[in-house]
């Protein structure tokens, strides 16, 4: 009888913790907000890595102060009904950005909308503000402004290693979406900092090339190139990797 009993008595504990358990991830109101990129290695078994978001003042003319930094943020819990509010700050130990180099808003919003066909997570995106300062220029490597997201009694940070979101500021132009693969085999080669920053300086209209113009117009890429290719060659350049070259 009494192991009987201890039977029922440990069923009725594992009972308890599974709707323990469903409460808070199925049908609980909580909600939890992280950050769509890894600011540290994901735990065992995972295997992403940590990246970060980097912003470069290179395109911002000299009327302007500021430019900002896009994050996505994704979204853990029950679909919204309302937009939620949530709060941001500094991770100062892992900061090297000076206050007046970024201004955070006092809260961010992580807007409610439908779920649209083929959605397989909700997210959104928000700004963060970045401030220009004359010392950027000093720095090769810039400097970096790392935030987390703040708990409270409506919002908690999700995973542990996408509940913060590392920020680059550089001064050089950093590497666009689209100069990918196919990019370094069959137009610039490989990607340098100071490849890209030549091709903008010195060929008229290098800034408009982009994925819309490689796929659906790439005889215009590919005259961009072109020009880069023969301006190289009258102004032969070196990166970190050497002499700069364009297979193209």
């Amino acid at each position: 009888m009494n192991k009987i009993f201890l039977l029922l008595a440990v069923m009725g504990g594992l009972l308890f913790t599974s709707c323990q358990e469903d409460s808070i991830m199925v049908f609980g109101s909580d909600h939890y907000i992280y950050f769509d990129k890894f600011w540290k290695d994901a735990s065992y078994p995972g295997t992403e890595k940590a990246d970060s978001t980097e912003v470069t003042f290179f395109f911002v003319g000299e009327d302007e102060n500021s430019t900002n930094a896009e994050l996505i943020v994704v979204l853990a819990g029950r679909q919204l009904e309302h937009d939620l509010d949530f709060k941001l700050r500094v991770v100062p130990e892992l900061t090297t950005a000076l206050p007046e180099e970024y201004t955070l808003k006092d809260k961010y919003t992580f807007h409610a909308r439908p779920v649209q066909e083929g959605d397989t997570r909700f997210q959104d995106t928000i700004q963060i503000q970045l401030n220009k300062s004359a010392r950027l220029d000093t720095m090769s490597a810039g400097y970096r402004l790392v935030l987390e997201v703040v708990p409270d009694e409506n919002v908690k940070p999700g995973q542990y290693e996408r509940a913060r979101s590392v920020i680059r500021i550089v001064k050089d132009p950093v590497r666009p979406e689209w100069w990918n693969s196919e990019v370094d085999i069959y137009l610039l080669g490989a990607y340098s900092a100071t490849k890209y920053k030549l091709f903008l300086e010195n060929v008229p209209g290098a800034s408009e090339l982009d994925k819309e113009m490689i796929e659906q117009r790439p005889d215009e890429a590919r005259k961009l190139v072109l020009e880069f290719k023969k301006w190289l060659q009258q102004n032969p350049s070196e990166d970190e990797f050497g002499p700069i070259e364009v297979p193209v």
